[in-house]
């Protein structure tokens, strides 16, 4: 009996000790773990409803901005808070009034080109406006109110297997369905159908029949993403096409602008995908002028469809602004481009192109057009926005990269242009449709041309159909250029011509490979073309020949300097040649030169230049000037 009281007594003592313990872990708990106990949302008062509490951004704003009227013509809005400026940043409003105006029907808005301050218009909402109301009034007074802010309720919804919703039944297998209160947005069935930052253009207005002018739709769709700070606009496939009738404004103004929004199509390139038809004549497509941030996957742009009224000539334009704005960080991914393509006459299509622009990435493009890619520092081909005019002259044009392009034309132009560009990436193929007949003299015989002054480019192409490879027209400094000339309709004029005598090629590397069964007889790289003929200088240049039996043939006016050649043991050695006296090295703190050529030197000289004589004729080879004169050793 006395050991069970014991046992007993043990027991009791033990269970206090365990529930002392529990108590004090407990009130631990509550110490360092007040969310855990107190951290619940707030709940709404009674009659309030749940939309004017906890804040959730719907359409570029937070509950709040209720609107109720006030005396006579004033309307009083509740405190509030919006997503507004560039970037987007939460904009606090401590709620007020607006005087609205008498006798006519006000859109009351959030303006985000002031501060998302509300404000009232007698039009209609327009795009990138966040709607409060529509308010009607008289003379003298309001007269209705209709609350157009966006918010959600809950609501049970049963949906059957074909898809049809009734949101009085109850049952098993319910979807929570989300009802768009106040703006008239159509049922969503399922709460993973609803993407906080994903805006599908149908959802918009989209058609994609064909036959409607979708335009306004995907701009509308591209407003929403902005207001939302940014997200993914999806455009789903159809059976046809959205129509474009009309260019799809993405410029920045005068200030420029950046968003990080991504057009996102479903398949690409393949039969019923996300195919957008041109429709636009001699506008682009797209213009993302002063934009930035604006990215395009997995979608076709297609003017080649039968039917088109007015098929376009450009696909994708992209520029510096008069005010001097270049967008950055545009992208171009897994996209086709098809744009008509011509042989002859003064209509030009254009794929991409590219004025003044910097840091843009294009990658595994397909793109068919005359001049399917165009970078310009001058804006050499005189294109122009009509949304957001160009500035003129000579711009910076940098840091772009075309990784794994497809790049398909006619012969008109050549398969990429670049004039006045730094720090250029290019990989991929080109296709010349021409190839399948005798090439014409009267098409561009190159599928890469570089204009103008380009440097740190870096090149790794395969080219089919052309004649040649590289078309040199000026400087081309510290770049290398790699890559396969394929064989074309007719013999290969040279795989690199130079056509401009008084440019510099200088620290630059020509690995190019022949894809032809038997050597050309032609110089793989050749200066003979222009008239007068050949560069200036060739400083610090290596040129890789291959199988071919004559390398390289460029006369020179200037100088030459550390030049490199390789190939098979059947390569001939190169023909540097000069119409009188070359130079074989500058000295870089005098302008005494070495010098080599024809005869014997004349003229006047700078002490201690060197001239050593070429053609093997009677007298000396060596010369030395002493005194201003050459003098024969």
């Amino acid at each position: 009996m006395v050991k069970t009281m014991s046992s007993g007594f043990k027991m009791m003592k033990w269970t206090r000790t365990a529930r002392a313990v529990l108590s004090i872990a407990a009130s631990l708990f509550v110490i360092h773990h007040p969310k855990l106990l107190f951290g619940q949302q707030p709940q709404a008062p009674s009659g309030t409803p749940i939309y004017s509490v906890n804040a959730k951004y719907v359409n570029g704003m937070a509950p709040g901005y209720w609107p109720t009227a006030g005396s006579g013509l004033t309307l009083q809005l509740s405190a509030g808070t919006a997503y507004c400026g560039n970037p987007p940043l939460p904009v606090s409003y401590p709620g007020g009034s607006l005087a609205l105006t008498a006798n006519t029907t006000n859109y009351v808005y959030l303006d985000p080109a002031n501060n998302c301050s509300p404000a009232a218009s007698a039009s209609a909402f327009t795009p990138g406006k966040i709607p409060i109301a529509v308010i009607v009034t008289n003379a003298t007074s309001i007269t209705s109110i209709t609350d157009v802010r966006t918010w959600f309720t809950p609501q049970p919804c049963a949906t059957s297997s074909a898809g049809a919703v009734n949101c009085a039944a109850s049952g098993t297998n319910q979807n929570i369905a989300l009802t768009p209160s106040g703006n008239g947005a159509t049922l969503v069935t399922n709460l993973m159908d609803k993407g906080g930052q994903v805006f599908n253009v149908k959802s918009y207005g989209a058609k994609g029949d064909g036959a409607t002018d979708d335009t306004p739709a995907f701009l509308a769709a591209f407003n929403a993403a902005v207001a939302a700070g940014g997200g993914i606009v999806y455009v789903p496939p159809t059976t046809s096409c959205y129509l474009f009738n009309e260019t799809l404004n993405l410029t920045g103004g005068a200030s420029g602008l950046a968003y990080q929004v991504i057009f996102q199509g479903a398949t690409g390139n393949f039969p019923n995908g996300s195919k957008i038809c041109g429709n636009t004549g001699n506008s682009p497509i797209i213009d993302t002028t002063a934009m930035g941030g604006v990215s395009f996957r997995d979608l076709v742009f297609d003017a080649t469809v039968s039917g088109l009224s007015n098929p376009s000539e450009i696909g994708y334009l992209s520029g510096r602004s008069a005010s001097g704005v270049s967008g950055q960080e545009n992208k171009i991914q897994d996209c086709t481009f098809k744009l008509p393509r011509h042989t002859s006459g003064s209509v030009v299509s254009y794929g991409i192109y590219l004025y003044g622009v910097e840091v843009q990435y294009y990658e595994r493009d397909w793109v068919q057009a005359d001049y399917p890619l165009v970078v310009t520092a001058t804006n050499h081909f005189g294109l122009n926005s009509t949304l957001d005019p160009w500035g003129s002259g000579s711009q910076s044009e940098t840091q772009d990269s075309f990784i794994d392009m497809e790049l398909e034309s006619a012969g008109l132009g050549p398969a990429a242009y670049f004039e006045g560009t730094s720090d250029m990436t290019l990989t991929g193929h080109s296709w010349n449709l021409s190839q399948s007949s005798s090439y014409s003299s009267s098409l561009f015989q190159y599928a890469l041309d570089f204009e103008g002054n380009n440097s740190s480019m870096s090149v790794k192409w395969r080219q089919e159909g052309y004649p040649g490879f590289l078309y040199v027209n000026k400087n081309l400094m510290y770049s290398t250029i790699e890559g396969t000339t394929a064989p074309g309709p007719t013999p290969p004029l040279h795989a690199v011509e130079f056509t401009d005598n008084t440019s510099v090629i200088g620290n630059d590397v020509f690995r190019i490979g022949d894809g032809y069964a038997a050597p050309s007889s032609n110089y793989f790289y050749d200066a003979t073309a222009a008239s007068p003929n050949g560069v200036y200088a060739l400083d610090t240049v290596t040129f890789s020949c291959g199988v071919e039996q004559n390398c390289a043939n460029i006369p020179i006016s200037g100088y030459l300097m550390d030049v490199h050649y390789s190939g098979s043991a059947g390569n001939a050695l190169p023909a540097f040649t000069t119409a009188a006296f070359g130079t074989l090295m500058h000295f870089p703190d005098s302008t005494a030169q070495i010098r080599y050529g024809v005869g014997a030197p004349s003229g006047s000289c700078v002490t201690p230049s060197l001239f050593l004589r070429t053609d093997g004729g009677s007298g000396s080879t060596l010369y030395v000037c002493e005194n201003g004169a050459w003098v024969a050793k």
